[in-house]
């Protein structure tokens, strides 16, 4: 992982009293490296009262270009998360198991040299570069020394969203949110374009409760790198984002029912109608094109323009009972059938995928004026995400907008009011 600004998507929980009663997701900063520079990230985060995690090379410590060993105890002491980004960062070391034997020793050798500055980390950062990769016998290994694993590499495509409320998947898997890296990487390109999308990814993940987790490796002032810190930092606390360490967050996702009442809602940015990275568009939705301005919902908020290729995701749904709801319209003056249909993923208790078959809900008529429709959903023990998709017939589009994803109580066999 060699581009300068990376920023991956997991999903996670937070407090949600920001958006009112939809859920929503945490932002972790992410240094890796243990480069000089993050010390001055370190004390831009300190100057909005935010909290990093910082992956440190501890073989690294005190040369020249790398934090010093007082620095790290500083920052640690200041509240800051470090990592074990290993002894020496050697990729290719981890990622071949015939050094298995050898792997006990140089984690132990580096978290000594942690101990030994009064620093206790349960996480691994996992070196990426030539000859990486991820093999049980790691795991294995890992399992014996850390809690969680930090940018774990060779993720199949199945796992780049294994991080998320309800959070499900082994922990020494971490997820990065489907793609390797967000932005256009400002050492070869604008910094100023790669901090808007880097603030559009927050923005959308926020609203999906998705972690976002905003990486840096070099933080200095000639490429910009040290001024996107400064500027995503006071974007974060402008707009009272929820934060945590990735330690604090992979306990929180394990724990979701500390942090969210069973009934809250759980549709991205249910009302259309949070904006924070002021793109004109609602976030949460990245993929989802909107009608025109003028077509409004019964709220006040936008529409989207729902054709056959249109999806969105709910992540971690609550198992069990579950009510699907939205508005709909036709995006023309003739009557429309339309059938969600809802694709799941499910992890088991040993971690294995499966993809059960999609569900179809009953086909149901709408027309040219705005109307609530209402789909009974049964959400599996292991069912891990969801994927919505419409149906329409005939083919054309429809304008959706105030959807909802709520369990049902089990006490009374209601949902609870928006």
């Amino acid at each position: 992982m060699k581009s300068r600004f990376l920023i991956f998507a997991m999903a996670l929980v937070a407090s949600a009293s920001f958006a009112g009663t939809n859920r929503l997701g945490i932002v972790v900063f992410q240094f890796d490296d243990g480069s000089a520079g993050h010390y001055k990230a370190y004390q831009i985060l300190e100057k909005y009262g935010l909290k990093g995690s910082f992956g440190v090379i501890t073989g690294r410590l005190d040369k020249p270009g790398a934090l010093t060993s007082a620095q790290v105890v500083e920052m640690y002491k200041a509240g800051h998360e470090i990592h074990d980004h290993t002894l020496e960062h050697d990729a290719a070391f981890y990622g071949n198991p015939a050094n298995k034997d050898e792997w006990p020793q140089r984690m132990e050798r580096s978290l000594a040299i942690l101990k030994n500055l009064g620093i206790a980390t349960r996480g691994w950062n996992h070196p990426g570069g030539k000859g990486q990769g991820w093999t049980p016998e790691l795991r294995a290994t890992l399992a014996r020394y850390y809690d969680y694993v930090a940018g774990r590499v060779s993720l199949r495509s199945e796992q780049v969203w294994n991080i998320h409320w309800n959070f499900r998947d082994d922990p020494l898997c971490l997820g990065r949110g489907g793609v390797s890296s967000w932005g256009y990487n400002a050492a070869t390109n604008d910094a100023a374009r790669e901090v808007q999308a880097i603030k559009t990814k927050i923005a959308d993940g926020i609203q999906q409760g998705l972690v976002t987790i905003a990486l840096w490796h070099v933080v200095k002032d000639e490429d910009g790198t040290a001024g996107s810190v400064e500027e995503i930092g006071r974007f974060v606390r402008d707009h009272h984002l929820p934060t945590m360490r990735m330690a604090d967050a992979v306990k929180a996702i394990q724990h979701t029912r500390d942090h969210f009442d069973r009934q809250i809602e759980q549709m991205p940015n249910p009302m259309l109608a949070v904006d924070l990275d002021g793109d004109g568009r609602p976030d949460g939705y990245a993929s989802c094109r909107y009608a025109p301005v003028e077509i409004r919902s019964p709220a006040g908020g936008r529409a989207i323009l729902w054709s056959g290729a249109t999806s969105t995701a709910i992540h971690g749904p609550e198992t069990g009972r579950t009510v699907f709801s939205f508005m709909a319209r036709s995006a023309d003056d003739k009557s429309r059938t339309i059938a969600p249909e809802l694709s799941f993923v499910e992890i088991n208790k040993n971690f294995e995928y499966k993809w059960p078959p999609k569900v179809k809900c009953k086909p149901v008529e709408i027309g040219p004026d705005w109307q609530r429709v209402n789909f009974s959903v049964e959400v599996g023990e292991e069912a891990d995400r969801v994927t919505i998709k419409m149906d329409v017939s005939p083919g054309s589009a429809i304008y959706f907008c105030n959807p909802s994803w709520r369990a049902v109580s089990t006490t009374n066999n209601t949902i609870r009011s928006p």
